[in-house]
């Protein structure tokens, strides 16, 4: 008997449980990861590679359930690997990406399990971290748009918002919108 309880699995109680405890992470999100023991081990794998237990809870309930979804697939047909998840989150972590570039490559990710480090530097889809470029790029949006600066100056706090929209566009995407954002405020 004791042979028998020491090979049982844990169950989904004990689990959602030690998720409580140990993850801290939010109930309704604890009964979705626990309800296929795939995504749990899923969740647990990335986890354990380093990864916040939030921002992996964050892909499998977002963005994961969300291509589950449209494609009517079961949690059991999840294919990309715990290494890759982690290293998908570490990338937005220290900004390598955006998140936007991010559910993109997540999108590849999820179809064909690709290493998302190796994808990001193959497809050129780095965020660009060369002030320069940036600032040279930001005076560009703001002589082309002499009726947002003049709008912005006059008040009207949405008008920054279409300057960031337009410098991200000239960047195609690979801009931190932050950054972006911080350089126009001081530009203008």
């Amino acid at each position: 008997i004791a042979r028998v309880r020491a090979n049982q699995p844990e169950l989904r109680e004990a689990k959602m449980k030690r998720y409580r405890e140990s993850f801290g992470i939010p109930d309704y999100d604890i009964r979705i990861i626990t309800d296929s023991k795939h995504m749990a081990d899923l969740f647990e794998e990335t986890v354990a590679l380093g990864a916040q237990p939030k921002k992996v809870s964050n892909w499998l309930m977002v963005e994961t359930l969300r291509i589950l979804k449209e494609r009517e697939m079961d949690a059991q047909d999840i294919g990309f690997s715990p290494e890759h998840l982690a290293a998908l989150i570490a990338l937005v972590d220290q900004k390598a990406i955006t998140t936007t570039v991010a559910k993109e490559v997540f999108e590849v990710m999820f179809a064909e399990d690709v290493d998302p480090v190796a994808y990001v530097e193959e497809k050129g889809l780095k965020t660009v971290n060369d002030e320069s470029e940036l600032r040279r790029t930001v005076e560009q949006v703001i002589a082309d748009n002499p009726q947002s600066v003049a709008d912005h100056r006059n008040g009207k706090e949405k008008a920054i918002c279409f300057l960031v929209g337009q410098t991200m566009k000239a960047m195609k995407g690979k801009a931190d919108p932050t950054g972006v954002n911080k350089l126009l405020k001081e530009l203008l």
